[in-house]
């Protein structure tokens, strides 16, 4: 048994420590340097926005790339301790100027740290100075953005593991000391008291957890290696960032690990340390109290917990978000059902007694008494798999389901037919060109990026800013599923914005107000507003000219036309004379509008590729803890698998006995871990998707006005919320 318990806590400590690695790895963000590693400090840009309104600690980061004054270079040339200076260039064209960074070598004998101080002196709060392995996060722009991705993964990644850690131990515990009773029931009646009952059951806990966890570490770190290379597959994690895990987060998982072991005593020794010394023999050989108060309240909590995140998801959340309360109710519920295991195990016998007994007869009937008369252990064994069930199940079916729901809506609001592609960018008569076509209804140039509204005082959703795409005013209203309410979207040229119009009534502006905008690219911008806009919910882009976007990105151009055709002319007939018009041109490529669909699902894909992550390794310690408890189990009952065969049972007999015993657990743990998850997925679904049934079974298509535009199996998929740069586009 206490082989057992070790393994449920070496594997607890192991995840511990994987994720203990992952969010050192996103605070460090080290990226080891290349084009600058001759410089000791590195001036870029500061990619982070801190005048959000959200966390300081957790600020957005922008999405384009911050540069900085070329003008600095000769200011920092001029300090003590310079001894050389060179501007970079990493990507696109910069505005005249600016640069990407500046390295600084300092002269030999010099203090870098003091030169540093010498440096910052003389930058501005936009710009930042980088030294050691942080110098590369100036040529890798999306490292910091990747790092707080992987730090918020690993956040919440350790909040479910430890949860489903303590359950796991505390169930493990249980079933140990449910086993010792004899051992326990005998030290109580030669006089040991509950408090020293208790203190051997801690500290019995705590030797196997030192021990535990000390061997977890070079098993952890690999893992947590091994999921952080996953997602730098994926893209997720900046590839050039190296994985840490130093003895700061390694420490930190050793207590957290330690502390949930101790946590799972806490409650699994409550029940032995309680027996009265004139029952302690007694009490062996008879099943114990059903469950105990704390036991009751905790899965009262738990399920609490669920329920209220549950009608929050339905009343308040919607779209992409939905996850973010759906997923710890998923949890919340499996907890709260596995904790009650004991008074549903009872139930569920009882509810599949009769079918047990007709099929299995004799041996049938034996199980179901062994399963009733067993009904703590049988429990130990039943918690674990609801948790696997209801986790897997939830978890996975919740993704596919708002992956579906996300899908649908992009393709709805996707308006455009034909995409119009050049990597070096346009003339600026060529969407006029396009326009004039036979069979166009109209084009329009397409850039997107984030920014904020600074004023009037706005909060975007998670605080991670408003999507904003750029178009051509001529061509925006056919390109885009917008309905003009009020001015007029051929107004917007220059530095002007077209806003939807129940979010402009939230900011208390109209046509012909000014806001101000902070850009992708950290600078403040100050546009009047040319027209609102009605648009589906999904929808909620602040639109603006594409020549104005485009000068506060990255890549300085639009990459990209949208063209749409008028009714009369067939979509497919619109890409095959524009490639015929494009043969003339050089450098355009023409795609249909499948290219936009499967760019969104490459990149929900991507973006959710963490997720099954998480879900695999949870529920992959639920299915260890299952197979570790119910093995235990059975190694427990040897005694009694002897008696039987004395007393004229077969073999065969003895073997379809625990059969059915172990059918009876799974129909019980399945049967009552999708209860779990159904609690969530169903209220979900119908809002979502007007379905009973989630999503994730069988291949859609998404149609619009009657044509089919895609087809994929959405359980390939798991969004926890739609990619910024995937915004429905028009």
């Amino acid at each position: 048994m206490f082989a057992a318990a070790f393994i449920a806590m070496f594997f607890a400590a192991a995840i511990m420590m994987a994720c203990g690695g992952l969010i050192e790895t996103g605070i460090r963000t080290a990226v080891p340097p290349r084009q600058l590693d001759s410089a000791d400090i590195v001036v870029a840009g500061d990619q982070e926005y801190h005048d959000s309104g959200a966390d300081p600690d957790e600020p957005p980061i922008l999405p384009e790339r911050v540069r900085i004054d070329e003008a600095l270079t000769d200011t920092i040339a001029a300090l003590p301790g310079v001894r050389a200076v060179e501007e970079f260039v990493f990507e696109g064209a910069p505005p005249p100027g600016t640069v990407d960074a500046i390295g600084v070598v300092a002269e030999p004998g010099v203090d870098v740290s003091e030169l540093r101080e010498r440096v910052d002196a003389e930058l501005d709060s936009a710009t930042i100075s980088l030294v050691g392995d942080q110098r590369g996060q100036a040529e890798l722009r999306e490292a910091k953005a990747s790092g707080v991705t992987v730090m918020a993964l690993a956040g919440v990644f350790t909040a479910f593991a430890t949860l489903v850690s303590i359950f796991g131990v505390a169930s493990m515990l249980a079933f140990s000391i449910a086993s010792r009773q004899q051992d326990l029931a005998l030290l109580r009646a030669v006089g040991a008291t509950p408090r020293q009952l208790r203190l051997l059951i801690r500290y019995e806990t705590l030797l196997l957890s030192l021990l535990a966890t000390a061997l977890a570490y070079f098993p952890g770190r690999a893992l947590g290696e091994f999921v952080f290379d996953r997602l730098a597959e994926r893209g997720i994690a900046a590839d050039g960032v190296v994985f840490q895990q130093g003895w700061i987060p390694t420490l930190a998982a050793t207590v957290v690990a330690i502390l949930a072991a101790l946590a799972g005593a806490l409650g699994a020794g409550r029940r032995a340390s309680q027996v009265r010394p004139t029952q302690a023999l007694a009490e062996v050989s008879v099943e114990g109290r059903l469950i105990g108060g704390v036991r009751i309240l905790l899965a009262t909590v738990c399920l609490a917990g669920g329920i209220a995140l549950s009608i929050v998801t339905i009343a308040v959340i919607s779209g992409p978000l939905t996850p973010a309360t759906a997923a710890p109710a998923v949890i919340l519920l499996a907890i709260g059902f596995a904790l009650l295991a004991p008074v549903l195990t009872k139930v569920m016998t009882f509810a599949v007694q009769w079918p047990v007994r007709v099929w299995g007869g004799v041996t049938g009937q034996l199980a179901v008494l062994n399963a009733r008369g067993r009904t703590g252990r049988m429990a130990a064994v039943v918690g674990p798999v609801i948790l696997l069930t209801a986790v897997s199940t939830g978890m996975l079916y919740l993704q596919t389901t708002n992956d579906e729901a996300d899908r649908l809506a992009f393709a709805e609001n996707l308006v455009a037919d034909a995409v119009v592609t050049s990597q070096g960018g346009f003339d600026a008569d060529l969407v006029n060109q396009i326009s004039d076509l036979s069979g166009v209804v109209g084009a329009s140039e397409h850039v997107t990026s984030v920014g904020f509204i600074e004023k009037p005082d706005d909060s975007s959703p998670m605080n991670e800013g408003w999507t904003l795409q750029g178009v051509t005013a001529e061509g925006a209203v056919a390109t885009t599923p917008v309905r003009v309410t009020d001015g007029d979207i051929a107004d917007l040229h220059a530095d002007t914005v077209a806003i939807k119009d129940r979010h402009a009534e939230k900011l208390g502006v109209g046509v012909g107000d000014t806001i101000t905008l902070r850009m992708g690219d950290n600078t403040s911008l100050d546009v009047r507003v040319a027209a609102l806009f009605a648009a589906p919910d999904d929808y909620d882009p602040l639109l603006l000219p594409a020549g104005t976007l485009a000068a506060h990105t990255t890549e300085g151009h639009a990459t990209r036309i949208l063209v749409k055709s008028d009714e009369h002319t067939d979509p497919e007939r619109l890409v095959a004379d524009l490639i015929q018009w494009a043969s003339a041109e050089d450098g355009l490529a023409i795609a249909g509008r499948d290219v936009l669909l499967n760019e969104y699902e490459g990149q929900k894909e991507t973006a959710n590729f963490a997720i099954y992550i998480m879900v695999i390794v949870i529920a992959g310690y639920a299915a260890i803890t299952m197979i570790n408890t119910l093995v235990s189990s059975v190694t427990a009952r040897r005694r009694e698998f002897g008696l039987q065969r004395l007393a004229g049972s077969t073999r065969g007999q003895v073997l379809r006995m625990v059969c059915l015993e172990g059918a009876i657990l799974a129909v019980s743990g399945i049967g009552l871990g999708s209860v779990a998850a159904i609690g969530i997925l169903v209220p979900v679904s119908l809002k979502r998707l007007d379905s009973v049934l989630p999503a994730g079974t069988d291949p859609v298509d998404v149609r619009v006005d009657g044509r089919a535009h895609h087809s994929a199996d959405p359980r390939r998929h798991a969004p926890s919320r739609v990619a910024r740069d995937a915004e429905p586009t028009g």
